[in-house]
């Protein structure tokens, strides 16, 4: 309505105006938008008077500032409070939103009287289909909403509605997240230990694709003997098909100073598939053929092809404040150089604040039936740092 108010007002001063309004991706994330307007003089009319040519300018910019906070969520508290931000998620009785002035809000859901979001989000509750999604609008009456899909609306009470999640869109700017672990043990004592461990796991996507890249170390000392000392990495690049599936590539390495298997190099191609990812977690698989190569400090080296599966599960609880997380490779070789491997860990993490963590997780490393077996399973719980 604003727009249309300075556009006549241009008009009556005797321009001749030209109004596009163009987004820049990702819409609705905080609120960047382009509006251009090109007046050009019509002629044989007067030159625009300098009081009206300040009215339509001040008036372009309140028509701009009113888009922006347009496009933002907005929440409404039952004690009249008026929140705007991102809604990312609504689960387990907690709302989560994102703003740009006090980070991630958890809110109850019982104290929220209305709500609006620009954006569709997947909406779960009793009668609708598991896929479903629509934008949510707020009503006169506290409580209620009304859920819009095209042309379609219905209203709904909010205390029915069980889950909100905002999806994941597949095409878009960069986005990165993933976490730096580290824990530590120095014991004085009959038996003097020192122990460092510490896992760097990240994410980065854009568009079609998607890069993984995972680093963990450990080292164990007591009284001065060396008892672990090893490192490894895993990258992997997905090429996204379709919204499910993708192609993944991905290489392993890990070096050992203590075993009689010293380096472990693998390279695996395979299909995937994307079951979920949106703000409340998500999980994939995919199916690999791997070339994998045993270095033996005393036995000579190995080569084989394998068969393998891997997998990468997240999901969080109580409104993204605890996290479960596993994710990790199992392959059975096609001869006889081994009976299988895996690589594998399975934990439980508790943010503090946004950034701030605490975890503990459980590590597995197994290499059965080759020159020499590796068994190694490792448990740590220490201080995590998210993005």
């Amino acid at each position: 309505m604003l727009l249309l108010l300075v556009v006549q007002q241009a008009r009556c001063a005797g321009l001749r105006v030209r109004a596009g309004i163009a987004y820049i991706n990702p819409v609705p994330e905080h609120c960047r938008l382009a509006i251009r307007f090109q007046f050009s003089f019509v002629e044989g009319k007067t030159t625009m008077h300098p009081v009206v040519s300040r009215t339509v300018r001040l008036m372009v910019a309140c028509a701009a500032l009113a888009w922006t906070q347009a496009q933002a969520d907005t929440v409404v508290l039952s004690n009249g409070d008026r929140l705007t931000g991102r809604v990312l998620l609504m689960d387990a009785g907690k709302l989560v939103l994102e703003t740009g002035y006090a980070g991630e809000i958890t809110i109850k859901w019982n104290q929220v009287a209305q709500i609006e979001t620009d954006d569709p989000m997947a909406l779960r509750m009793p009668g609708l289909p598991i896929d479903y999604e629509a934008r949510l609008e707020p009503t006169d009456e506290p409580g209620m909403a009304q859920s819009v899909e095209g042309w379609k609306k219905y209203e709904v009470a909010l205390g029915d509605i069980e889950r909100i999640v905002r999806p994941h869109p597949l095409l878009g700017d960069w986005s990165l997240d993933g976490s730096f672990d580290l824990a530590g043990n120095i014991t004085r004592a009959t038996n003097d230990t020192k122990d460092m461990l510490f896992a760097l796991d990240t994410q980065a996507r854009h568009g079609w694709w998607r890069h993984s890249l995972k680093l963990d170390f450990a080292r164990k000392e007591q009284d001065d003997v060396v008892r672990t000392h090893n490192y490894g990495g895993r990258y992997a690049l997905d090429r996204f098909l379709s919204e499910k599936m993708f192609v993944q590539g991905r290489v392993r390495y890990n070096k050992d100073y203590i075993e009689n298997l010293t380096h472990q190099t693998q390279f695996g191609l395979g299909p995937g598939y994307q079951f979920w990812d949106n703000e409340l977690g998500a999980f994939s698989l995919s199916g690999l053929l791997a070339h994998t190569r045993y270095r033996y400090r005393n036995d000579g080296d190995a080569e084989f092809q394998a068969l393998g599966v891997g997998w990468n599960y997240t999901r969080y609880f109580g409104g993204r404040q605890w996290q479960l997380f596993t994710n990790g490779d199992a392959y059975r070789p096609l001869g006889n150089d081994a009976n299988y491997s895996l690589n594998a860990e399975l934990g439980m993490r508790y943010n503090v604040t946004n950034w701030a963590s605490l975890y503990t997780k459980v590590s597995q490393h197994t290499v059965s039936g080759a020159v020499e077996d590796l068994n190694e399973t490792r448990y740590s719980m220490g201080l995590g740092v998210t993005w």
